[in-house]
């Protein structure tokens, strides 16, 4: 990656829509994935997945995942082996759609489940990081009145409560399962409440 490509990214993540979406996440992300190396499969792929998968982004308006994907693909089509951009294009959809890929690559599947870990650690951290994130999450929604926000949200987070895991792999679920769940408890509750 060079040191305009790099350069663009962190000019795209100083947008003034994002509150939570910026550069600051990508390098939270970028050291979580420091931390658990030894379990990515395919750590290039990974890593560009992580630095792009926002790279195109604005709540108001729908399809940033295939943009985002898209402009790494021209940013680096000639400078990465193509295996290794359609890896990191399939985790850019995973993480932002929520949903895992449908592949029968049990490494990819690894990856995707890690990297989805990753973007949801926040509903586990301590409650003021977790309101924190909630708050910055509601600005990045400005577009919508209070009330559709919160129908939206409410949806979401009980979504959420109804999987037997929120967290896919066990290094996050044992960490940070309970403290995630009673998060959103939390959080659903001044929703309902209001």
């Amino acid at each position: 990656m060079t040191p305009a490509i790099l350069a663009d990214l962190r000019h795209r993540h100083a947008e003034p829509h994002r509150a939570w979406h910026d550069w600051n996440r990508v390098a939270g992300l970028l050291a979580m994935a420091e931390e658990v190396s030894p379990a990515i499969a395919d750590k290039p792929a990974f890593i560009l997945a992580v630095m792009f998968h926002t790279a195109i982004f604005d709540r108001a308006v729908p399809g940033h995942a295939e943009a985002s994907a898209a402009l790494m693909r021209r940013q680096l089509g000639d400078a990465m082996p193509r295996h290794m951009l359609a890896r990191a294009e399939v985790l850019i959809h995973a993480v932002t759609r929520q949903e895992m890929p449908e592949t029968d690559d049990a490494s990819l599947r690894a990856d995707a489940s890690l990297l989805l870990d990753m973007d949801n650690a926040v509903l586990g951290d301590p409650p003021a990081r977790f309101d924190a994130y909630e708050a910055a999450n509601r600005r990045e929604f400005a577009h919508l009145s209070e009330d559709r926000f919160a129908y939206g949200r409410i949806a979401a987070l009980r979504m959420l409560l109804w999987r037997d895991r929120i967290y896919r792999t066990d290094r996050f679920w044992v960490d940070r399962e309970k403290r995630a769940r009673r998060n959103i408890e939390r959080r659903l509750e001044a929703l309902e409440g209001d």
